[in-house]
């Protein structure tokens, strides 16, 4: 499936860069130029291209106003203050493995961990993890669906419906009894001397709460995918450790999270030689951008020391992911500390990886390993 979609990149980036879709009426956007010139254009380019309204979604200066709430949570300082407690949350989650002889590297690290980070930064009780994953697949289908212009099935629109209306109460016990977390500051906080809608707190915490585990997720199990399939890259990063964050970047160009982004025309504009007209929905291909050959060198190659050239996973202009440092950080941790816990880490014969059946996001369902002797490392 990975490499058929890769193959239909590299014919559209070759044949039709910037292609109308006549099946589901919108045009797609294949080369890296192209898709950074729309991303850097939101006064041509609008956010507003989905019924489902989120921050991510939104134009200026609406977003420009409640990004700037929301990135007080996602400060450099405040991010870096978090490592402590990510490096145990990691380490929990590795004694447990290491207690149960059986690792699955999805399942029991790259899911827990960034879910629990981002429902304590918002307030959320963990235990309730499972119901948020259970509730953000379909919220991704759903969007999907949409897109597609396909009518969403009732139970994907049962699930937001759900997630909703749990987010909704606990905005709602937020306003009798703030706490410390991100979901007290968005009910209480002012825009012009006006709260936030109830609408605003609540998509606002379904894009926090989806994004900021399903990206993170998805990067360290595709990392560490990465990693276990070139064990000449694994050997250099167990010697120096500090070279991870380049495979981190690399993991996020060639298996890119989030495969698109939506956008829609405010006039009448040239793209890639193709004349778009206004009120088009417009669909930027950024795993395929990340392939570009005219931005890369041997785009289809890992190559965690390549020439620097950024990558388009976390966006590019209004809309860069604001929570783009605290995913980095969580793989770091999770990456490092898995190597070096688990010596003589590799893929496990007989079962093999399984990958997410999705359109929008690029990872796996699972990805169980074994090993030949685990440590416990000192903090």
């Amino acid at each position: 499936m990975s490499q058929e979609r890769f193959d239909h990149y590299a014919r559209m980036r070759a044949n039709a860069p910037v292609h109308f879709n006549p099946q589901l009426q919108l045009w797609e956007v294949y080369r890296y130029a192209d898709i950074q010139t729309v991303l850097g254009d939101p006064h041509t380019y609008s956010s507003d291209a989905s019924v489902l309204q989120t921050m991510a979604t939104m134009d200026p200066p609406r977003h420009t106003q409640l990004r700037r709430l929301v990135a007080r949570a996602f400060s450099a300082k405040l991010i870096a203050d978090l490592e402590p407690r990510i490096v145990s949350i990691v380490d929990g989650l590795l004694d447990r493995a290491r207690q149960r002889g059986a690792l699955d590297v999805v399942n029991d690290l790259a899911f827990p961990l960034p879910v629990t980070v981002i429902a304590e930064l918002l307030g959320l009780p963990v235990e309730d993890q499972l119901k948020f994953k259970a509730w953000s697949i379909p919220a991704v289908k759903a969007a999907e669906a949409e897109l597609h212009g396909m009518p969403v099935p009732p139970e994907q629109l049962a699930a937001v419906a759900e997630l909703e209306a749990y987010l909704l109460q606990m905005a709602n016990a937020r306003k009798a009894d703030p706490r410390a977390d991100l979901v007290s500051g968005l009910v209480h906080a002012e825009i012009d001397g006006q709260r936030l809608t109830d609408e605003e707190i609540v998509s606002t915490c379904r894009l926090l709460l989806i994004a900021g585990f399903e990206t993170s997720a998805n990067l360290i199990g595709n990392t560490l995918h990465l990693l276990l399939l070139h064990p000449e890259v694994l050997a250099r990063v167990r010697e120096q450790p500090a070279q991870i964050d380049a495979v981190i970047e690399e993991a996020l160009r060639l298996h890119t999270p989030f495969q698109f982004l939506a956008r829609k025309t405010l006039r009448e504009v040239e793209l890639g030689g193709q004349q778009i007209p206004q009120g088009q929905l417009v669909l930027l291909m950024l795993g395929s951008g990340n392939r570009d050959e005219t931005a890369f060198e041997r785009a289809d190659e890992f190559d965690p020391w390549r020439p620097p050239v950024r990558h388009l996973s976390f966006g590019h202009g209004i809309h860069y992911c604001l929570g783009a440092g605290l995913g980095r950080m969580e793989a770091r941790i999770a990456v490092t500390r898995l190597l070096a816990q688990f010596q003589g880490l590799r893929l496990n014969e007989s079962s093999p990886p399984v990958p997410l059946q999705s359109v929008v996001l690029f990872g796996l369902q699972h990805l169980p390993v074994q090993w030949d002797h685990a440590i416990v490392k000192a903090a």
